[in-house]
């Protein structure tokens, strides 16, 4: 981020109003041990009424930060400095009407995945012309989350069938001119990972961890999986379960996940290539809204609020606007 753009983004951050601290649970160490209680503030508010939040991230060049709208499709902008998103890529782009993962790499580029449309999408992200689009390769299923290795590949999850997919830079380059099939890079049939029920959601948020590895979580399950990505070798954490984990976010040897229908964060410590994981914390509130994504930024954490479950996939409602979330301390 440029100095300019690091300034605007502090300015925001000191000039955001606390939301509310109703329904807070306390922090809660993995011993059992409480500590000072979150603060929990919007930070943005998100136009539209059937936006329905699902992920979120920040360009690491200018700072602003983009959100899908897993109810319409769309992509929303916050510019860096700002608390007012507004569309980036309307509802219907590409032909998308719902927006999954949404992920901007080093290289000023905006992947978009589109969830049940089989298909995820690049952008450029400050023009938001189309540079490139993939397909699964299956007539049922969809991209859900991605992330990126240091050297600019993107591993995507399937949440509905048993496959991670990896798009390499050169891969990207030659998908330009048409839309082009992903390779599945890991099948897990038959590994640790294999969906024991395709109904439900299963493999969603994915990391990229320091020193070789992918860690990426079952919804439905809850277990926790380290994939190398040097030899595609498969295994399950041990003593980590993440019931309806949703977003990951990793940094520096900290692990953040977003647990959506039980309004829950929790806080992990992983060793180089994830040899190992510990979970240090959780931090519960009717506050975050349903939240399915997390990114840290800064000294604080922004979450999407869904608000699944009023009127979205999780149950029948009225939403409140859509906002996005800060928390400190955590």
């Amino acid at each position: 981020m440029s100095p300019s753009a690091a300034h605007r983004l502090r300015t925001r951050l000191n000039r955001l109003t606390v939301s509310g601290a109703a329904a807070l649970c306390a922090t809660v160490l993995a011993t059992g041990t409480a500590l000072a209680t979150p603060t929990v503030r919007t930070a943005d508010t998100l136009p539209g009424f059937q936006v329905y939040p699902e992920s979120l991230t920040q360009d690491p060049s200018t700072g602003d930060l983009f959100v899908s709208g897993y109810g319409d499709g769309s992509i929303l902008r916050v510019p860096a400095g700002g608390t007012q998103a507004s569309v980036f890529l309307p509802s219907g782009a590409d032909g998308r009407t719902h927006a999954a993962g949404v992920k901007a790499d080093k290289s000023g580029r905006l992947w978009v995945s589109g969830g049940t449309d089989r298909s995820v999408t690049v952008y450029d992200a400050t023009t938001g012309v189309r540079v490139a689009r993939f397909h699964i390769p299956f007539a049922s299923g969809g991209v859900n989350d991605l992330t990126f290795g240091p050297d600019g590949t993107a591993y995507l999850t399937d949440s509905f069938n048993p496959a991670v997919y990896r798009v390499t830079d050169q891969q990207l380059t030659a998908a330009r001119t048409t839309d082009t099939a992903l390779g599945i890079w890991r099948d897990l049939t038959g590994t640790p990972a294999d969906y024991t029920q395709h109904s439900g959601i299963n493999l969603n948020g994915i990391v990229y961890v320091d020193g070789g590895a992918l860690l990426t979580a079952n919804t439905t399950t809850g277990a926790v999986h380290r994939i190398a990505t040097d030899t595609g070798a498969v295994t399950t954490v041990r003593g980590i379960s993440l019931p309806n984990a949703d977003g990951l976010f990793y940094q520096d040897g900290k692990l953040w996940a977003a647990l959506n229908r039980t309004n829950t964060l929790v806080r992990l410590t992983v060793s180089p290539a994830a040899r190992s994981v510990t979970q240090d914390a959780t931090f519960s509130s009717s506050e975050l809204q349903i939240p399915t994504s997390v990114i840290r930024s800064g000294d604080h954490l922004l979450v999407t609020r869904s608000q699944y479950d009023k009127g979205g996939p999780f149950g029948a409602g009225t939403p409140l606007p859509f906002t996005i979330a800060e928390v400190d301390t955590f």
